[in-house]
């Protein structure tokens, strides 16, 4: 890269306590979009950036997203999982004490920093760091109402880094930035108030601050409409090739499998004839009863779903069970969520 270095990588949890998303027990990290964990899609467009060098923090859900990742060497970098709580796992460390971590990470170096469970479209990641190498800003927030897409340089026209609300939760900064949050109370909730907290103060004395409009949303999983909407969107536009699995056996002489796309299912899935898509994930592990009919779906690890069960706009989690004939309808505003018992 140019005479700032190489930029790293960051990726945090935006928050609560153990990374949960509140309507899914588990790492929000970890939910699959389009069958492939977030950290993995995360993680794969940090390489193809450029990334050579990952710090995840996680809180209590490290370990097992360490679990999973490895040491990044199939993404060809090198990747470093740090817990939050403290030697003996007693206390959670407050999220200012974690954003101080990046400072022993990062170094000198400019770090590209995703905080919360979302991904940004393949060639955001890309254009982020040509941005910075371009135009040398002490930090760059990028999100919808961002901001001007041009340089702020203190509180001209009275344009800050913007809130929260409207941040994707992607940044890219430098350490300079880290001089700005040391000045920031430890009592704000989330890392990414406190990377905003930080831009604007920077923006305050007059330092180069880009507020970088995407106009794009972000693939979020905040809630469970927001997490089918996402994996709807990217499961339309990865395209990737999907190995089916083999159809059950069953002796019926009902027609085939049915598969309307974009769909996606695991090749350990097992399913016997039945009506899958459009808009649906099958993970691995799933076994799909005869006669089933699912739409706009993600039927997670391990569920068993009955014969005749008539599922749409719902998230089904790891290991349910789903009964003979059921009818579980939602709306695109309204996900059903079923989750095991």
């Amino acid at each position: 890269m140019d005479d700032c270095g190489s930029v790293k990588g960051v990726i945090l949890t935006a928050g609560d306590e153990a990374g949960s998303v509140g309507w899914d027990p588990g790492p929000g990290l970890l939910l699959p979009l389009a069958n492939t964990p977030l950290v993995e899609r995360v993680l794969g467009e940090y390489a193809r950036a450029g990334i050579q060098e990952t710090l995840i923090s996680a809180g209590r859900d490290t370990g097992e997203i360490a679990s999973l990742c490895g040491d990044g060497a199939r993404w060809d970098m090198i990747l470093t999982c740090r817990d939050a709580p403290d030697d003996q796992g007693a206390t959670e460390k407050s999220n200012l004490e974690r954003v101080r971590e990046l400072a022993l990470f990062t170094k000198n170096a400019p770090f590209l920093v995703t905080a919360g469970p979302l991904l940004l479209e393949s060639e955001v990641y890309g254009s982020l760091i040509q941005t910075y190498r371009e135009t040398h800003p002490r930090g760059i927030r990028a999100g919808r109402r961002a901001g001007s897409t041009g340089i702020q340089a203190g509180r001209r026209a009275g344009n800050s880094p913007g809130n929260a609300n409207e941040s994707t939760g992607i940044y890219l900064m430098t350490p300079h930035v880290y001089d700005a949050l040391i000045c920031e109370k430890a009592g704000e909730d989330t890392p990414g108030n406190l990377f905003d907290a930080a831009l604007e103060e920077l923006t305050c004395r007059g330092e180069t601050v880009l507020g970088l409009d995407l106009d794009i949303r972000p693939f979020g999983v905040r809630s469970p409409e927001a997490y089918l909407a996402s994996n709807e969107r990217l499961l339309a536009s990865v395209g990737e090739e999907t190995s089916m699995p083999e159809i059950m056996d069953d002796n019926f002489s009902s027609p085939n499998l049915v598969l309307r796309p974009p769909a996606c299912v695991d090749a350990t899935a097992e399913l016997e004839r039945c009506r899958i898509g459009p808009g649906v994930c099958i993970g691995p592990g799933v076994r799909i009863g005869h006669g089933a009919a699912i739409e706009h779906s993600v039927i997670m690890e391990g569920a068993d779903i009955g014969d005749g069960a008539s599922i749409s706009h719902a998230v089904i989690g790891r290991h349910a069970g789903i009964e003979n004939r059921s009818v579980i309808h939602g709306r695109a505003n309204r996900v059903r969520v079923v989750r095991s018992k």
